[in-house]
């Protein structure tokens, strides 16, 4: 019998310029198989969403990290803001205020109102890039609001009822004694 495309010639169903180009077509399309090139249309669609979803989960994440920057430079540039607008000046003295920075103990010189203030819970020390800043109270809970890492110092004032039983409750403490 022969092949079937002799068969089709024979038939009239195509002609011999339609054969050679599709024997044409075969013999390029093995030669591609050969050298390992893929002529199908499906895997260079699939292969070029595949690279259009990376570059855009990757732009994404770029997007995002920058996004993640900008806010926190923002909290910085607000916290800054807060801290030199409300930073207490008139705080100088002669007695040291210690307390915890990074689990060192650092000295704060102010005056006895200063000193009565920090310890009574009026007034917080805040840090930002290693300088200490004193604050009001509404201030500070600001400073929290947007990150405790800023506040260093900040006693809650407490608000306990006086103890009815309390054998000392009619002595003050003496001045020496407070630190």
């Amino acid at each position: 019998m022969g092949s079937l495309q002799e068969q089709l010639l024979q038939a009239g169903l195509t002609t011999s310029h339609k054969a050679k180009v599709a024997k044409s077509e075969k013999r390029k399309q093995q030669k591609k198989q050969k050298k390992g090139a893929t002529s199908n249309p499906n895997d260079l669609q699939k292969h070029i969403q595949q690279t259009k979803l990376e570059q855009q989960q990757k732009a994404e994440e770029l997007n995002k990290a920058r996004q993640e920057e900008l806010k926190r430079r923002e909290q910085v540039a607000r916290v800054k803001q807060i801290l030199e607008h409300h930073n207490q000046e008139s705080i100088r003295g002669e007695r040291t205020f210690n307390f915890t920075y990074e689990n060192k103990v650092k000295g704060l010189d102010v005056n006895e109102q200063t000193q009565k203030a920090l310890s009574g819970g009026r007034l917080a020390i805040c840090v930002l890039e290693g300088q200490f800043y004193v604050l009001e109270d509404e201030p500070a809970r600001k400073v929290a609001e947007v990150d405790e890492k800023y506040i260093v110092f900040h006693v809650e004032p407490e608000n306990k009822a006086k103890d009815e039983d309390d054998p000392y409750a009619d002595f003050e403490v003496p001045d020496d004694l407070i630190w």
